[in-house]
């Protein structure tokens, strides 16, 4: 047996006994100085703590579990929320990372309708401002608090209840079937018993798999077992992503706000190698050595890559004051991972990743001679100026129904615009593989993918129960984890998440793939990738629908769904043989709607394949069965009139 499903029947066992007793690390209160041990908390719960009852349970509060959060009130089901900080929003509030890590496309296409909700938030909060640090790391960088005060405009008179400062820390079952959790309030130092009909893993480190008993996976899986080219040769535990405590400075020119040196420096500066240079290796193709200069306004290069200004890189306010995020790669932890770490042990590695990066603040100040950088508390919400939790690049994972591996999605293996198309997409996602190494003599790896999407059998455990992952937490590996671990993704995967428990609820069974895919598409969730196709076109979930059915007319070289053009002749002939389930190219297509019948041929018996298809161009009576009926306008029939008719949706 697994020696993690092992410790979670343990801990399932002991949460049967009465006054059971645990020790937590209140993430929160780990100091930056002085003894770690200071942030573990004795919880005891009693027999019969405070029960509550919801729907879904949704441990995490970040952007998975809010967009699950909203996907299961869409669906007028009830939520319990569950945050270990006092924030909602993750990575992109309590994580510190409020600089999105998006797509090049994201302006258009590549985030879900709610999600767009979330983006606009934030631009009218800043009285329509589009970037308001003008940083160039992103198309949106803002103040976390900002962020949160967004969110919880979008939960605000839904059936949600959130429950912040509060940790799950065992969980009960009845079969296969998990039935109640039990929670610690940090704050009121009080237990909660939560009963649920379904639960979501959105925690920034997949911390209910060690108490769910499921298999799950940590660090970097072997060769042999993903066949994944750039995999190691053995699986270690230990090589998982280095984590980052983010922090925010002010720019306060003729000051002096140069902080004590803090303990171990020396050592510190050394293990890190603190630089502004940084190294694009060339065998790659790329620049070799960028040095960065503290201070500019360059503008940025494609893809959102780094010209050379440092300060601006993840500036969260422009103008005056100045105030930029501080999430440098050298910055990182990497010495140690924090999963599966006794409670003292992660306390004392929390606090180890704090002096890194106090110890960042300082070589700042002093060896680059920037003494005017002043430290914002107030910015992050915390008394030392660091996040409220760390920002976490890699958690535990699901060992899932389906996995998605380097080969799926990285362009090297890749024919056409797109990477590989799963039947089951629930969700799409476009960032490089970008492995921030571990300290278990990892190279960063960073390799460029396609657009990819996200097979909803990566959601779903081996057995049969009442249990999905809503974040990082999904069936992907050490390497792809890379590359679904962003803000838009994480926000995916939670609305998947919830739209597949909310409808196991209502059909009382787990949902069949297309019937998550249509419930998404209405609910402005693309589940397809292309890049001119907004979550508020008329015709976005006939489109999405039809083109993971294989009925949509795709360019060879492109992205584009092009909704308003003209569909060919040929076009129509392949969309219809795969709507009748056919697998055929574009010459079997067409000849296979002439022998059959299903469209129209001149005098001369020439089909015209790249003529514009017109609705009187096909001979439905002679269709295996008929197609919706709509109506049927005259002139050639545009792609998203073709889609709006096949799908019906």
């Amino acid at each position: 047996m697994d020696r993690h499903a092992r410790a979670g029947i343990l801990l399932l066992l002991a949460a049967l006994t009465p006054a059971a007793e645990y020790t937590l690390v209140d993430v929160q209160k780990v100091p930056v100085s002085g003894d770690p041990s200071s942030a573990i908390v004795r919880a005891i719960i009693p027999d019969k703590p405070a029960e509550i009852t919801c729907d879904i349970l949704v441990a995490g509060g970040g952007m998975g579990g809010v967009a699950a959060a909203l996907a299961i009130a869409r669906h007028n089901r009830t939520v319990c929320m569950t945050e270990e900080t006092d924030w909602i929003g993750g990575q992109a509030t309590s994580g510190g990372v409020s600089a999105l890590d998006e797509n090049r496309f994201i302006e258009f296409t590549g985030g879900t309708r709610s999600y767009y909700e979330f983006r606009n938030g934030i631009r009218k909060a800043y009285g329509g401002k589009a970037n308001p640090g003008n940083c160039y790391v992103s198309q949106l960088c803002f103040e976390p608090r900002i962020g949160v005060n967004v969110l919880q405009g979008m939960l605000a008179g839904k059936p949600i209840r959130t429950f912040l400062r509060t940790q799950i820390v065992a969980l009960e079952k009845s079969g296969e079937k998990f039935t109640s959790a039990l929670a610690w309030q940090f704050d009121k130092r009080e237990a909660l018993r939560f009963r649920f009909k379904w639960i979501l893993d959105a925690t920034e480190m997949g911390d209910l798999l060690p108490l769910s008993g499921l298999p799950y996976v940590v660090g970097s899986e072997a060769k042999a077992d993903t066949k994944e080219p750039h995999a190691a040769e053995k699986a270690n535990t230990a090589c998982v992503q280095s984590f980052t405590y983010p922090f925010a400075i002010e720019r306060r020119d003729g000051e002096s706000h140069t902080i004590p040196k803090p303990a171990d420096y020396d050592a510190i500066r050394k293990r890190q190698d603190f630089t502004l240079r940084m190294n694009y290796p060339t065998e790659y193709g790329w620049k070799g050595l960028v040095e960065y200069t503290f201070y500019g306004e360059d503008a940025p290069v494609p893809n959102n890559m780094s010209p050379r200004p440092f300060f601006r890189w993840r500036r969260l306010r422009a103008g005056n004051p100045q105030i930029a995020l501080m999430n440098w790669p050298r910055q990182d932890y990497a010495a140690e991972s924090i999963l599966d770490r006794t409670p003292a042990d992660t306390a004392r590695i929390l606090q180890e990743a704090k002096r890194t990066s106090l110890a960042f603040l300082y070589w700042m100040q002093n060896d680059l001679q920037h003494p005017e950088v002043k430290l914002r508390p107030d910015i992050m919400g915390t008394t030392d100026g660091f996040s409220k939790y760390p920002y976490v690049r890699e958690s535990r994972r699901l060992i899932a129904q389906g996995r998605v591996v380097e080969q799926d999605i990285v362009e090297d293996y890749q024919n056409g615009p797109r990477a590989r198309r799963f039947r089951d997409s629930v969700g799409t996602g476009f960032y490089m593989v970008d492995i921030h190494p571990c300290g278990a003599n990892e190279r960063g790896r960073m390799m460029m993918p396609k657009p990819f999407q996200i097979p909803m059998s990566t959601l779903l455990p081996k057995v049969e129960t009442n249990f999905l992952p809503a974040g990082k937490t999904l069936g992907v590996t050490h390497l792809t984890n890379g590359a679904f671990r962003l803000h838009p993704i994480e926000w995916m995967i939670g609305e998947a998440a919830g739209t597949i428990a909310s409808l196991a609820i209502a059909g009382s069974a787990l949902p069949e793939a297309s019937a998550v895919q249509e419930d998404l598409a209405r609910a402005g969730v693309p589940i397809f990738w292309f890049d001119d196709l907004r979550t508020d076109h008329s015709a976005f979930a006939a489109i999405q629908l039809a083109a993971v059915r294989n009925i949509y007319p795709l360019f060879a070289l492109n992205l584009h769904a092009s909704p308003d053009a003209p569909m060919t002749r040929a076009e129509a002939a392949m969309a219809l043989t795969a709507f009748f389930r056919q697998r055929a190219d574009r010459d079997q297509s067409i000849r296979i709607a002439i022998e059959k019948g299903w469209m129209a041929t001149d005098h001369r018996n020439w089909f015209h394949p790249d003529l514009p298809v017109l609705w009187t161009d096909l001979r439905e009576d002679k269709m295996p069965h008929p197609l919706p009926k709509a109506t049927l306008p005259p002139g050639p029939i545009t792609r998203a009139a073709w889609a709006r008719r096949l799908t019906n949706p």
